[in-house]
């Protein structure tokens, strides 16, 4: 393929100066995928990738060039691409969960998800007491990580994509009794800008108005900040009112920044 370098930025130029044939490769796959071909950064990137004869990226567009647009979204919000494949019926998506490219890539927001978790499990720490400070109650409830729920218009089992969603930090409250009241859902999100998915924003969206279905058959019986046993085990079916939703998030990396009610 032809490249009109000639009539290019300075930094294109710069970039087919002594080009490889990964730099010639990489225009032509974004060219090809109707991306933006003449952007420095994202051809970089992308010779990089292909670069790493792990991702066998070269093999992936060469076979159907509409993965790019895959590659791409990744790449600009992998935390975001790590959450929204957990949810989605997309065979394209599904296809990129066991590639070397996507676990690395996602490693990070994976990392930050659990050492959030891991923090707030302490009761200490900034990343607590910001929680305290927005929800004044969270002493007397419960945390339970990684819990499913059915989907606001679905029953359970509710087991395809798109009926259900995970919720990564689930506060639970119980009255004297020992009966759930409701519940506060905190989602970790690697920084401020990256976007619910669709179940998570379903879910925040009944935040106030309506309860939301336990999904797995498994029962939950632990506390995870005490590992004592919850006043009351939490079964597959049982409704719990959805009191609010917040996203803690991070500076891109792996530090935490703030909390916000959504």
């Amino acid at each position: 393929m032809l490249v009109d370098v000639a009539n290019g930025s300075n930094d294109f130029k710069l970039f087919f100066k002594d080009a490889t044939t990964s730099h010639y490769d990489a225009y032509k796959y974004l060219y090809n995928g109707n991306l933006e071909k003449t952007k420095v950064d994202l051809l970089t990137s992308l010779v990089n990738d292909l670069n790493n004869t792990k991702y066998e990226l070269k093999k992936i567009f060469d076979s159907d060039i509409s993965e790019i647009e895959i590659w791409k979204k990744i790449k600009d919000d992998p935390f975001y691409a790590g959450e929204f494949i957990k949810e989605s019926t997309d065979t394209r998506w599904l296809k990129w969960k066991d590639r070397e490219f996507f676990k690395v890539v996602t490693k990070k927001g994976n990392y930050f998800e659990i050492a959030m978790l891991n923090k707030v499990k302490t009761k200490t720490g900034p990343e607590y007491e910001k929680l305290l400070k927005e929800i004044p109650d969270i002493g007397e409830r419960k945390l339970i990580s990684q819990m499913q729920f059915c989907l606001p218009g679905f029953k359970i089992p509710c087991k395809k994509k798109g009926e259900y969603f995970i919720a990564d930090q689930v506060w639970i409250k119980y009255d004297n009794r020992g009966r759930i009241q409701d519940m506060v859902v905190v989602d970790a999100k690697l920084s401020e800008g990256t976007a619910l998915t669709s179940g998570q924003t379903a879910a925040k969206n009944q935040s106030g108005k309506g309860s939301l279905a336990y999904k797995p058959i498994d029962s939950k019986i632990k506390d995870e900040t005490s590992n004592l046993d919850l006043p009351d085990e939490i079964n597959q079916g049982i409704l719990i009112e959805i009191k609010s939703f917040y996203k803690l998030f991070g500076d891109g990396n792996s530090n935490f920044v703030g909390l916000k009610k959504l």
